[in-house]
C-alpha cells in the first residue's frame, strides 16, 4: 500500500482510493478555529468602531475576545491530542493482546510477559526480545513487548511485530496512519494549525499580560460595557 504523505497532518481527512491516499477534506475541529478567528477579528473590528469607548477600554475589550478566541482553540487542538491518543490505546489494547475477557492462567501469563518487556529499556532491547519471542513462538511475550515499544513511541519495533503478523489487517493500518503526538514536527505543525494571531492593539504583549488587562475593571463612562 503507497505511504499516506497526510498521516503527520491532523487536519486533513483521507481515504484509500485507486492505489493512493487522497484528502477528503479538513476536519470539522479545524474549520472551528476558522470561523473562531474570523468572529475575533470581526469583534475587534466593532470594538474599534465604538467611538464612545477610550482607547484604553477598547483594549481591554480586545484583549477579552483575544483570550476567548485563544481559549478556545487550545481546547479544539487539546482534543484533537486526546482523540488521536485515545484510539491509539484502543487499536493497541486489541492488536497487543489486551481486548475481551481471558481465563486466570492466560492472565497470569500476560502479567509476567508485561513485567519482563517492562524492563526493556532501549528499542534495541526490545527488538532483540522480539526476535526470541517470534522465533519460540512466544505470542503473549511478543505481544506484551509490542505494547510496551507502542507505549514508549518504539515504532520500528511495532512495525516489526506488525509486520509479521499481517492477521492484524484493518486495526494494524489504523494505527500505523495515526500521527505521532510526541513527535516534535507533528507538535510544531498541530500548534501552527490551533494557533490565533494576537490583534495588534495589544502590542504583542505576553498571555498573562492580556489576561491581567481582559479582567480590569473601569468605573464610570470609560468603562468597557
Amino acid at each position: 500500500m503507497t505511504a499516506n504523505h497526510y498521516t503527520d497532518d491532523p487536519t486533513v481527512h483521507t481515504t484509500y482510493f485507486d492505489g493512493r491516499w487522497i484528502p477528503t477534506g479538513r476536519t470539522l475541529t479545524t474549520v472551528d478555529v476558522d470561523a473562531i478567528n474570523k468572529r475575533m477579528a470581526s469583534q475587534v473590528e466593532r470594538i474599534n468602531s465604538r467611538r464612545a469607548l477610550s482607547d484604553e477600554a477598547k483594549r481591554i475589550e480586545i484583549a477579552r475576545v483575544y483570550r476567548e478566541a485563544r481559549d478556545a482553540i487550545q481546547a479544539a487542538g487539546q482534543n484533537v491530542v486526546q482523540q488521536v491518543n485515545s484510539e491509539r490505546n484502543r487499536l493497541s489494547r486489541k492488536l497487543f493482546g489486551h481486548e475481551g475477557v481471558a481465563d486466570p492462567q492466560t492472565v497470569a501469563i500476560r502479567r509476567d510477559a508485561a513485567d519482563r518487556a517492562a524492563k526493556l529499556d532501549s528499542p534495541e532491547a526490545a527488538q532483540r526480545a522480539m526476535e526470541i519471542a517470534e522465533m519460540n513462538g512466544d505470542v503473549y511475550m511478543a505481544q506484551a513487548i509490542a505494547g510496551t515499544a507502542n507505549a514508549n513511541m518504539w515504532t520500528d519495533v511495532v512495525h516489526s511485530y506488525l509486520d509479521a503478523h499481517p492477521e492484524a489487517g484493518d486495526a494494524a493500518q489504523q494505527l500505523r496512519e495515526l500521527p505521532d503526538t510526541a513527535d516534535p514536527v507533528w507538535q510544531l505543525q498541530h500548534a501552527m494549525t490551533y494557533s490565533v494571531a494576537q490583534p495588534s492593539e495589544l502590542g504583542g504583549i505576553p498571555d498573562y499580560q492580556v489576561d491581567r488587562l481582559a479582567d480590569t475593571v473601569l468605573d464610570g463612562g470609560d468603562a468597557a460595557a
